[in-house]
């Protein structure tokens, strides 16, 4: 009898607990959205200035980073990597040759969209792209970022772009 009262009084306490919803933490969206801004901010400006560890350290480092991109100027149109190393790999190889395209452009994003969880985010937002000096209109592009928070530390996990055509654009 004192098994079938124990087993019921167990069965009625794990129905309780699995109705309970799960404590939220609270999130300070502001700093959460600086903190992103920031991450993406250094991840551009360490592409521009080929530092390969600055650049790195924006990133997720592992098999579950993805990125999907389609710009009209790559020889493929759309690329992707699946996993961080072939990213990594293959942008060692860009910054060790001097090959970074728009060294030194500058970025003006509008349109931007903020989802903020305690451990994952998704920011999209629209990206026009000049040369520093002269002003002259590069490009536009229409860009995801799926982030992770690591160790208190927001990384990009997911990396998308679209460039608009240019005589879209003009």
């Amino acid at each position: 009898m004192k098994t079938i009262i124990l087993y019921f009084g167990i069965c009625i306490l794990l129905v309780h607990c699995t109705n309970q919803a799960p404590e939220k933490l609270t999130i300070d969206f502001e700093k959460e959205k600086a903190a992103i801004q920031s991450v993406i901010a250094k991840e551009t400006e360490s592409y521009y200035k080929q530092d390969f560890e600055a650049w790195k350290s924006t990133y997720l480092q592992s098999p579950a980073f993805r990125k999907f991109a389609y710009w009209e100027g790559y020889p493929e149109k759309v690329m992707s990597h699946i996993g961080f190393d072939a990213l990594a790999a293959e942008k060692k190889k860009q910054f060790d040759a001097n090959e970074t395209l728009w060294q030194g452009s500058t970025e003006e994003r509008s349109n931007e969209n903020f989802r903020i969880s305690n451990d994952m985010a998704w920011y999209t937002f629209e990206q026009d792209s000049y040369e520093k000096d002269t002003r002259k209109f590069l490009g536009k592009s229409l860009e995801t970022r799926i982030l992770e928070k690591v160790n208190g530390e927001w990384k990009i996990a997911y990396l998308g772009f679209h460039y608009l055509p240019l005589q879209q654009n003009e």
